[in-house]
């Protein structure tokens, strides 16, 4: 465990270091949630009760999840690492040290993921709830079942990046697939439009699918949208893709390994 930490730090100080793309997604944060908070209010004018929360419950949904943006955005995950190491030949590196790979690569991320939360999210969820009317949770129940889910909903998203990761090793490039990804991603995980609102077929196809673990699930407990038995049911659900997804990233990585091959290097 103290590599892994040791990478888990490497990775926060790397990322420390580009102030100027920092100083830009913070703007971006600021200025999604401004956005988001304003559509709502709007749609809230025209038809107050068709939306099946309060506004103050959909504001802090719509705010909140911009927020989280910073470190559930699909573009920002370990695939992008591998995809690059790929190109280039340099994964050979990473595969000769102290760490196995698949725990490196969480190791990496979570140490990007954590300087995002600390320098991103925390600051802009502070100015959502100064002039952004983001609301706590709706108690301290709630408040830490939203942390239990949010890390589950992070164990969720990292493994399906990283196998979109394994993707790349046998195509090269995955920019054309990751385009794909992260618009399916973001519309099935509920993040700017919550899914008890999809109709029908639709919404039954988002609740069977792991997405709704990363934004809806989380966001919902939150709010106080899910209550009594429906958030353990959610929590179950999410518990059961980290472990299943857990096991087929294992299993897809040990079958690619075998294939893989160094472009220059």
């Amino acid at each position: 465990m103290s590599i892994f930490w040791s990478f888990t730090r490497q990775s926060f100080h790397n990322t420390a270091i580009y102030r100027f793309e920092y100083w830009l997604q913070l703007v971006s944060a600021f200025l999604m949630m401004y956005s988001v908070y304003w559509i709502w209010n709007i749609l809230y004018s025209e038809h107050p009760g068709a939306f099946g929360v309060s506004l103050n419950q959909m504001a802090t949904y719509g705010v909140l999840g911009m927020a989280l943006e910073a470190i559930f955005n699909p573009g920002q995950g370990p695939q992008m690492y591998i995809s690059s190491q790929i190109k280039s030949g340099s994964i050979d590196t990473d595969l000769i040290k102290p760490l196995d790979f698949h725990l490196h690569m969480l190791a990496r991320n979570f140490g990007e993921i954590s300087f995002r939360f600390g320098t991103i999210v925390l600051p802009a969820a502070l100015v959502g709830v100064l002039f952004l009317d983001l609301k706590p949770p709706v108690s301290a129940l709630n408040a830490l079942l939203f942390v239990v889910s949010l890390l589950l909903g992070y164990l969720v998203l990292f493994s399906l990046n990283f196998l979109l990761g394994m993707v790349s090793v046998l195509t090269i490039d995955i920019r054309s697939i990751t385009w794909t990804y992260n618009s399916l991603l973001r519309f099935f995980a509920g993040q700017m439009v919550p899914l008890w609102l999809f109709p029908g077929w639709l919404n039954g196809l988002a609740n069977a699918l792991p997405f709704k673990c990363i934004f809806s699930i989380p966001l919902s407990i939150y709010i106080g949208k899910q209550t009594g038995a429906g958030v353990w049911e959610s929590l179950l659900f999410q518990a059961v893709w980290v472990a299943g997804l857990l096991v087929i990233c294992r299993l897809t990585w040990s079958a690619v390994h075998s294939k893989l091959a160094v472009q220059g290097g």
